[in-house]
C-alpha cells in the first residue's frame, strides 16, 4: 500500500471563461467535501478573461480560493498550465473542470483509491455521469486501437484504464516528477489524454476509482462541429479552432507522438472523413465518437 506522509497538500487545478455560477456551484461541491485531517485542500484556479464576472464572485465567496488571471487566449490547457504553475510544490495535484459537482465523498474515494495502490506514482481518475440519465460522461478511456477510444464505466472496485478526460484526476507528486506538466502544444481537446498516454508509456498505473464521482453534462452538438445545421464552413472553423475536434498543427503533435506509421496518413484521414460528410449535407456521419460510453469486465 501507498503511504502517504501527513498533513499533504492538494492543490486543486480550475480554469473557468464565462460560465459564474456553474464555477460557483463547482467549488460549493469541492469546499464542502469531509475528507481526513491529514490533507488540506489549496484551490488554484485561472479565469481565463471572464467578462460574466466569474473571478470577483469567486474571490467574494471564497476568499481562500487564489484566482489567477488569463487573457482569453489559454483554454483549457493553458488555464489548467498556470495554476499548476502556481501550485508547485504539492503532494497532489487535482485536475477538476468547473462544470463538475462533486458527489460527498468523492475526494476521499480518490484518496482511498491512490492509498491501496502498491505504486506511489499511481494517478486515479474519477468518473463523472450526466445529472438527469446516470450515464458516464467522462473518465477512464481504454484504447481499443490507437485511433478508437472509448470512456469506460465505472466499477464498483478500482479499474485499470489507458488513459482519460480531465474532469476530476488526481496526479501525485511522484507522477508529476516524471511525466512533468500539459504538453504546450494543445490548447484544450488532446492535452489531458495526451497526458495520460504518456504517463501510461512511463509505465505509470492509471486507475479508475470506483463509483461516479462527480455530476456534469456533455458538450451539446448543437453549434459545434457535429451540428448538421450550421453550413459547413462553420463546423470546419469549430473543427480547426483552438477548442476544435481537430485543429491540424495539435492533431499533427498528437499523431506524431502516438499514432503508428505512417503518420501522415492517420492525420489527414479525419479531414477527408469531414468532407465526404460535407459532401452529403451533415446526413452522413462516419466518424468516430471517442466519448461513447463501455462497460469492462
Amino acid at each position: 500500500m501507498t503511504e502517504v506522509a501527513s498533513q499533504s497538500e492538494i492543490a486543486v487545478l480550475m480554469t473557468c471563461f464565462n460560465r459564474r455560477e456553474t464555477t460557483l456551484r463547482c467549488l460549493r461541491s469541492l469546499l464542502s467535501q469531509a475528507i481526513s485531517e491529514n490533507y488540506g485542500i489549496q484551490v488554484f484556479l485561472t479565469d481565463d478573461g471572464s467578462s460574466d464576472g466569474t473571478g470577483d464572485a469567486v474571490r467574494d465567496e471564497f476568499p481562500e480560493v487564489t484566482v489567477l488571471q488569463g487573457d482569453g487566449n489559454l483554454y483549457w490547457a493553458g488555464g489548467t498550465g498556470m495554476a499548476w504553475d502556481a501550485a508547485r510544490p504539492a503532494a497532489f495535484y487535482l485536475w477538476l473542470n468547473d462544470d463538475v459537482e462533486l458527489r460527498p465523498g468523492a475526494i476521499n474515494t480518490l484518496l482511498t483509491a491512490y492509498g491501496e495502490s502498491a505504486d506511489p506514482s499511481t494517478i486515479i481518475v474519477g468518473a463523472t455521469c450526466d445529472p438527469n440519465s446516470g450515464k458516464t460522461c467522462t473518465g477512464g478511456m481504454i484504447r481499443e486501437s490507437w485511433y478508437n477510444v472509448s470512456v469506460i464505466t465505472p466499477q464498483d472496485k478500482v479499474s485499470e484504464c489507458d488513459t482519460f478526460n480531465g474532469n476530476i484526476v488526481l496526479v501525485p507528486s511522484q507522477a508529476e516528477q516524471r511525466v512533468g506538466g500539459l504538453d504546450k502544444a494543445y490548447t484544450h481537446f488532446f492535452a489531458d489524454g495526451d497526458y495520460g498516454l504518456r504517463a501510461s508509456r512511463l509505465g505509470i498505473p492509471l486507475l479508475v476509482a470506483p463509483g461516479h464521482l462527480g455530476e456534469c453534462e456533455l458538450n451539446p452538438l448543437a453549434n459545434s462541429t457535429f451540428d448538421s445545421q450550421i453550413s459547413f464552413r462553420q463546423r470546419w472553423k469549430k473543427m480547426c479552432g483552438p477548442k476544435g475536434y481537430r485543429p491540424p498543427r495539435q492533431w499533427w503533435a498528437f499523431v506524431r507522438s502516438h499514432a503508428p506509421r505512417p503518420k501522415v496518413v492517420y492525420w489527414i484521414i479525419p479531414y477527408i472523413l469531414f468532407g465526404i460528410e460535407g459532401l452529403f449535407g451533415g446526413k452522413l456521419r462516419i466518424r468516430r465518437h471517442v466519448r461513447r460510453p463501455m462497460k469492462v469486465s
